[in-house]
């Protein structure tokens, strides 16, 4: 057994080890017999997160107290002279004596496929019900034309689309581009279902990542002194610079970027309590209908609300975890619960109840985008939330 918990390990610490294995793995750590059957296995495991970099230090600590959480009573060693606790290279006698509580929580790190997950407030982790897997949308990604009619891309794997007026498109490796325009002016409109993200290049070569239950609508050629796009949901762009023609986002709810040649993340939801527009580099100008533009600078996030409110403008914000979802991924650090939800419900196609009122619970860590909501739900259960699935689609968040 040693030697297959061992191979398996390694097979997870490359990221290379297939579903099955995964499940193997999972079982085999919350199994075994006897503490001599893991030691030696987690011991490499646990040298190997230390050498490879795997882990920073801050999270090494946080998996360790994870660890102890789950064992009450247990301390770390504390150096003598400073008071504090020993530096994490220290401590593995010390983890070793708890290989159980070092398997459970591999087992919670392979289990949710990342880092690690702590809880800010002081809930208890408790039992929650057994579940079923909820499943993505199956809905398709739409390109719908200026008369209506609509292609689903998702069946375009690598080829041509012939469309209206002589414009030819094509995708290639999942982003929809267009080859060759009419001189006819035309408006298409991509959206994406829940469960779904899609890239497209517009024709001025301006690419665009839709998050899932987003849509853009744009001229497929611009034409005249302004290339002018609306979006709904979450954008994120690298606009092809040409200062001749200026480039314009419109915004559901009324807000308006301008854009001077840049990269940035529009998040516009009807569900979410404000539109955030996050820049990531170059500059744009964002307001709201019926107030001024306030200029933003990279790293800089504006916040709109209602008509007529000015522009609230935040510095420092965490960009890369502002654009996480385009590459596949949920970060959650020092998110609440209440919009961690929102994101999942929008990404697993499902409807959030609270029975009672919302918990107060900021998460932390990432998930993979591409775990299957049973995994998922084990990440929340870690946190002591308490809940119940009805159907295949139907979550509720129990007291």
């Amino acid at each position: 057994m040693n030697s297959r918990l061992q191979h398996l390990l390694e097979r997870w610490s490359d990221d290379r080890f297939t579903e099955a294995e995964r499940r193997e793995l999972i079982d085999m750590l919350q199994s075994a017999s006897t503490e001599q059957e893991i030691i030696p296995a987690l011991e490499d495991m646990w040298e190997k997160i230390q050498d490879e970099g795997l882990f920073s230090e801050a999270q090494q600590q946080t998996m360790i107290k994870n660890i102890l959480d789950r064992y009450p009573g247990r301390e770390f060693p504390v150096d003598k002279e400073t008071g504090k606790g020993m530096h994490v290279a220290h401590r593995n006698s010390f983890i070793r004596k708890w290989s159980w509580a070092v398997a459970s929580s591999v087992a919670l790190i392979i289990g949710v496929g990342t880092y690690y997950l702590y809880h800010k407030a002081e809930t208890p982790i408790g039992v929650v019900q057994s579940i079923t897997n909820g499943q993505q949308g199956e809905s398709s990604v739409l390109l719908t034309l200026s008369d209506g009619s609509q292609v689903l891309l998702d069946t375009v794997k690598n080829g041509r689309i012939t469309l209206q007026g002589g414009t030819v498109a094509k995708v290639t490796n999942g982003v929809f581009e267009y080859e060759r325009t009419g001189s006819e002016v035309q408006y298409n409109t991509v959206s994406t279902p829940k469960g779904k993200q899609f890239q497209l290049r517009l024709s001025d070569g301006t690419s665009v990542w839709l998050n899932a239950e987003s849509s853009i609508k744009y001229p497929v050629v611009f034409t005249g002194k302004e290339r002018l796009i609306s979006v709904t949901g979450e954008v994120y762009m690298e606009v092809a610079q040409n200062p001749s023609i200026p480039f314009r986002v419109a915004v559901s709810g009324g807000t308006s970027v301008e854009v001077l040649g840049t990269s940035f993340n529009v998040n516009a939801y009807n569900n979410e309590q404000s539109v955030r527009t996050t820049l990531l580099d170059g500059a744009i100008r964002v307001a709201m209908k019926g107030a001024a533009y306030k200029l933003l600078k990279p790293g800089q996030q504006a916040l709109t609300t209602t008509v007529n409110r000015p522009v609230q403008v935040f510095d420092d914000v965490n960009a890369v975890s502002v654009v996480a979802w385009k590459n596949g991924v949920f970060d959650f650090n020092d998110v609440p619960l209440e919009e961690a939800m929102r994101q999942l419900a929008r990404w697993y196609d499902i409807e959030v109840i609270y029975q009672q009122t919302i918990p107060k619970i900021q998460l932390g860590g990432t998930i993979k985008r591409s775990l299957p909501f049973t995994d998922v739900l084990y990440f929340l259960s870690s946190v002591g939330l308490h809940y119940k699935l009805e159907g295949n689609r139907t979550l509720i968040i129990l007291p």
